[in-house]
């Protein structure tokens, strides 16, 4: 018996197109994960002390930044997991990690341009030495909390400016803020 040869390639290269075809499917319906879900689980993850949702949290954001396939969130999320995991993360952790998602996703990012104002604006808030960030950071966001024109968001806004970064609860603030504007 022959074997007919151009019959079996014609199947070999079926298969394989069927194949590349069944996989590209797949990723596109996992597509991207949800980059507010990611940004939101940040905000609680900061904010929680309960074992078991941390880990949750971990298990679940630890997916959803392996599948954005981006080195600068990646390489953020092991700084924030690496302190987590020695129980010493500071506030700029979190930010970090939100300011990273909100620069490399931009697109994806429910006003970006505002919440990275925010986050510069925590970040150098009584710092001297970085008075013209903070400034061009502050002002900027005051014009975007503006053209928002939703009362919620430039409340809290109000409450963080009165706050003059002395406040205890700053960083709350600012993450409440960030919570907000993901929600327009």
């Amino acid at each position: 018996m022959a074997v007919n040869w151009k019959r079996l390639l014609t199947w070999i290269i079926g298969v394989l197109f069927l194949t590349a075809v069944l996989f590209f499917v797949i990723d596109a319906i996992r597509g991207e994960p949800p980059i507010k879900e990611l940004m939101l689980s940040t905000i609680t993850l900061r904010s929680t002390n309960d074992t078991v949702q941390r880990a949750e949290l971990v298990t679940d954001m630890d997916e959803m930044v392996k599948r954005l396939k981006s080195d600068g969130i990646t390489a953020q999320w092991i700084t924030l997991t690496g302190c987590i995991a020695a129980n010493d993360c500071t506030q700029d952790d979190y930010f970090d990690l939100l300011l990273m998602v909100a620069i490399e996703k931009r697109e994806d990012v429910p006003h970006a341009d505002l919440i990275v104002n925010a986050i510069t604006a925590n970040r150098y808030w009584g710092n001297s030495e970085k008075i013209i960030e903070f400034s061009k950071a502050l002002s900027d966001a005051n014009d975007q909390v503006r053209e928002l024109q939703l009362q919620t968001v430039a409340n809290k806004w109000q409450e963080i400016v009165y706050c003059d970064g002395t406040c205890a609860n700053v960083h709350d603030l600012f993450l409440d803020f960030i919570r907000l504007v993901l929600a327009v």
